[in-house]
């Protein structure tokens, strides 16, 4: 019995330590490791800063917009993805990337939620959006990708 739960706490840590470096659909679990991969592809880093188990407006801009196929095929191409998220469940967050996450809020000077802020991998900002409405539209959101992409 004992070997195992010993190989079922190996597996998963092994696991946890695989899949680590990137999240759901592409977005990357580590923000340093995102400067890395923003700097090899020569990509933007969209930061999107979140309270996910909290906003409303941030789960519906997770939904409208980011879980898009239009945003999906855009970002894979263009982007290096990195949620910055705030949550009220600190127990969702390792305390490194709580403290990554509130370095970036206020390095970008971020008060509320959502936020997006891409930036090239020096850190200089591209561009910004903040907010979503509850008109659901995302048009807003759209022209800030494409705005960002014509200067780079």
């Amino acid at each position: 019995m004992k070997k195992r739960i010993l190989f079922l706490f190996i597996f998963v840590g092994f696991s946890a330590v695989l899949f680590s470096q990137e999240t759901h659909d592409g977005w990357q679990n580590d923000y340093d490791e995102a400067v890395k991969i923003a700097k090899n592809e020569k990509k933007p880093i969209l930061i999107f800063f979140t309270g996910s188990d909290w906003c409303g407006p941030c789960k519906m801009l997770m939904s409208d917009f980011f879980q898009s196929s239009k945003f999906k095929s855009i970002a894979a191409e263009n982007f290096v993805l990195y949620e910055a998220d705030f949550p009220k469940n600190t127990d969702l967050l390792t305390p490194q990337k709580r403290k990554k996450n509130y370095y970036l809020g206020g390095l970008y000077d971020v008060k509320s939620y959502p936020t997006i802020v891409i930036i090239d991998s020096d850190g200089t900002q591209l561009g910004r959006r903040k907010g979503y409405n509850l008109m659901r539209d995302s048009s807003y959101h759209f022209k800030l990708i494409e705005q960002t992409l014509s200067k780079i």
